[in-house]
């Protein structure tokens, strides 16, 4: 049976991180995302979006926003408030550019007398009732901390590291990995990270998961602890914001490979197509109709797929900033607290653009000749249609020139011939002589006419 250790003042934080606006939504889905913040602390928000009401309320949070900032305080804690029956904490909302950010800080009441670290486990039931059970958008980071009640080995500190994960992550079954240890804020810290187990899937995205423990040795002050955590607490909420700010972008990216590579598909499909057309062309039977239709259905796709290929190239982009953000603010903490040694969560951003970078860079590389490809095809398409209707309106232009001298011809023919054999007043004139002649004077002369004009539109 594994043995139960103890904590002195065991505390949880949340970090919550949710959408304000992303690229291309419309000022609906961006109220939506508000809303799916706000509910997450204002108890007559927490209903579904279709089913809200008091649109009143959001418009009122709306006016806290302000979207040209970096950085808005949304929702400033003056004092803890109690969570019974023994805990106490607080909500801090902020907007952080185009992302919400929540932290809700849950701890035994502050007393010297070590708990149980099973109390790890209530206090994350605590917190998960005060937001409604929601996840963040984005993604969320839990930490945890406490003070060692006595001196441990670094085997014995794993062990309580492996104990505190499984509290606020009970449903663990595999390998708990902390390879990532390092040293903060003078605590034996440990990241743990349960990456998606399916990129493309919502679920398995929010049940990844993040947690970052930190246990203090005995020989430190409560006082200095907290007055640690306490002026680091702001950079951890932009470290963790600019983190899964990645993570979420790689997630968006493969999304958008997997739509891609099915429009890429449907090019193929169409390219075989053409070719199939092309034969019938060759074969003087050119079908319009069926091209025109072709043609339309391409451009439907080329739109799809030169929008969702800018979408992949951004969210490169959108990698590259908050790569850049993370290891800035990194260095930050590392300046302002040099007892700490943080290789443990600098192997995150070497991991992502090792990683995730590369692979959007390459997945884009690849995607790009797709492009091209749908242009050159729309291209032919396009080229093939006119020459066959610029072919149809010459033969038309023919036909109308050729008939209209054959009907002048037959015309003039039919009066010379009257005046020089004047038909019977008893025989209908369609069958006297000056008819019969007018006409085929008339369809001779079309049909040299047309040879005419056609070896003179050839020429």
């Amino acid at each position: 049976m594994n043995q139960q250790y103890h904590l002195i003042y065991p505390t949880v934080d949340l970090f919550v991180y949710d959408l304000q606006q992303s690229l291309g939504q419309t000022d609906e889905q961006i109220h939506q995302n508000r809303h799916n913040f706000w509910r997450k602390i204002q108890p007559d928000l927490n209903q579904d979006y279709d089913k809200f009401k008091d649109d009143d309320l959001l418009k009122q949070l709306a006016t806290l926003e302000n979207a040209e900032a970096d950085y808005v305080e949304l929702l400033v804690p003056d004092k803890l408030e109690c969570f019974p029956p023994d805990l106490e904490g607080y909500y801090r909302a902020l907007q952080l550019g185009d992302t919400y950010a929540l932290q809700v800080d849950c701890s035994v009441k502050n007393d010297d007398i070590s708990k149980p670290i099973s109390r790890f486990q209530d206090i994350k039931k605590k917190i998960d009732s005060r937001i409604h059970y929601q996840q963040g958008k984005i993604g969320q980071t839990w930490f945890v901390w406490g003070q060692l009640p006595e001196i441990y080995n670094l085997a014995e500190i794993k062990a309580i590291a492996k104990q505190c994960y499984l509290q606020i992550n009970p449903d663990y079954q595999g390998e708990i990995n902390l390879q990532s240890q390092g040293n903060f804020l003078g605590a034996t810290a440990f990241d743990v990270w349960e990456q998606p187990k399916n990129w493309t899937d919502e679920r398995s995205f929010q049940n990844s998961f993040h947690l970052l423990i930190c246990l203090f040795p005995t020989q430190r002050s409560q006082k200095d602890i907290t007055e640690s955590i306490a002026n680091v607490y702001f950079d951890l909420i932009r470290l963790f914001c600019y983190r899964h700010k990645i993570i979420w972008a790689y997630h968006q990216s493969r999304k958008l490979k997997n739509q891609l590579k099915t429009d890429f598909h449907q090019v193929q499909k169409t390219v075989i197509k053409i070719s199939d057309l092309g034969q019938q062309i060759n074969q003087g039977k050119p079908n319009l109709e069926e091209l025109q239709k072709t043609l339309t259905n391409t451009l439907t796709i080329l739109s799809c797929y030169a929008i969702d290929l800018s979408y992949l190239d951004a969210q490169g982009r959108t990698i590259k900033v908050n790569l850049n953000n993370y290891k800035k603010r990194l260095e930050k903490i590392y300046t302002e607290n040099n007892t700490s040694q943080l290789k443990f969560l600098q192997q995150f951003s070497e991991f992502s653009a090792e990683k995730y970078l590369q692979q959007i860079e390459t997945d884009y590389a690849n995607l790009s000749p797709g492009l091209t490809l749908l242009q050159n095809l729309i291209s032919t398409i396009q080229g093939t249609i006119d020459i066959y209707q610029t072919k149809s309106d010459r033969n038309l232009e023919n036909f109308i020139g050729s008939a209209g001298i054959g009907l002048a011809t037959s015309q003039i023919a039919s009066s010379v011939l009257v005046d020089q054999f004047p038909p019977s007043n008893k025989t209908p004139f369609f069958l006297t002589t000056a008819f019969g002649w007018s006409i085929i004077s008339g369809v001779l002369t079309s049909i040299i006419a047309w040879i005419l004009f056609t070896k003179i539109r050839r020429s």
